[in-house]
């Protein structure tokens, strides 16, 4: 299908990119505030001390994590409004960039929600449970947010690929956002070595994991939900300035 024959949804389309600031602002305040993950446990605190935290702070990694779970699915939402706006600089649908793309932000879902499910078992069965079975359900739904991070890069790589690739004098998405994409890929890397480390910069709570590869990954989605809101209003003024246009030639010839 060709780009310009797309469906002209964009209602639905500004929906879907504003889910991306919903998605930030909400994991930053639920997760990170709420649920008091700036900054993590570490993974060397003994099974009693997990416990305990469990246990002090139920009701608020209850909540942080509940809310958590249903806002994961907006990840995916904007990631198929990313992907829409790739498709007008690809070969509309059969664009290999933007399929990877919303696969990418599809399957990225996964283990957030998966580990954000474990965070919340935790919480719920605290009581319940010994202490090394909250050090499981931990340091696990650490293990998978983090150790994931490779089909979040592939989706990164080809936002940055495609918004390079843009023709029009004025990008949708400046360069300089696609070159903070591969600075956030490339600090993903580090995070392969956290099932070997308990402390230092490479433990899961550490400086290249959790102070490096979260807030570069985190300001790529600022920077991609602000221009991403703001390509869409510009391809919609476009379309309708060339409508104009299209109807007053029509016009002319008729006349």
């Amino acid at each position: 299908m060709d780009s310009k024959s797309l469906p002209r949804q964009y209602g639905m389309w500004k929906l879907m990119t504003w889910t991306g600031p919903l998605f930030f602002i909400g994991f930053f305040v639920m997760w990170g505030l709420l649920a008091l993950n700036f900054p993590p446990m570490s993974p060397n605190v003994p099974a009693e001390g997990m416990w305990q935290h469990y246990k002090d702070n139920q009701m608020a990694i209850m909540i942080g994590m509940s809310v958590c779970i249903v806002l994961g699915s907006c990840y995916m939402t904007f990631g198929s409004a990313v992907s829409r706006v790739m498709r007008r600089i690809e070969d509309g649908e059969e664009g290999m960039l933007s399929n990877l793309e919303m696969l990418g932000a599809t399957i990225t879902c996964c283990p957030i929600i998966v580990a954000c499910g474990l965070w919340l078992t935790g919480s719920i069965l605290v009581d319940s449970l010994a202490p090394e079975t909250i050090r499981m359900l931990y340091i696990g739904a650490w293990m998978i947010i983090d150790l994931a991070y490779m089909v979040t890069s592939w989706q990164i790589i080809a936002c940055s690929v495609c918004f390079m690739r843009d023709k029009r004098e004025k990008k949708l998405v400046p360069n300089y956002v696609s070159w903070w994409g591969f600075v956030t890929v490339a600090s993903f890397f580090p995070v392969s070595l956290i099932p070997f480390f308990k402390t230092g910069p490479f433990a899961f709570d550490g400086l290249f994991n959790f102070w490096v590869a979260f807030p570069t990954w985190y300001i790529w989605i600022v920077l991609m939900s602000f221009f991403i809101i703001k390509a869409v209003y510009r391809l919609e003024a476009e379309e309708k300035a060339g409508d104009r246009v299209s109807n007053m030639s029509s016009s002319a010839a008729t006349a």
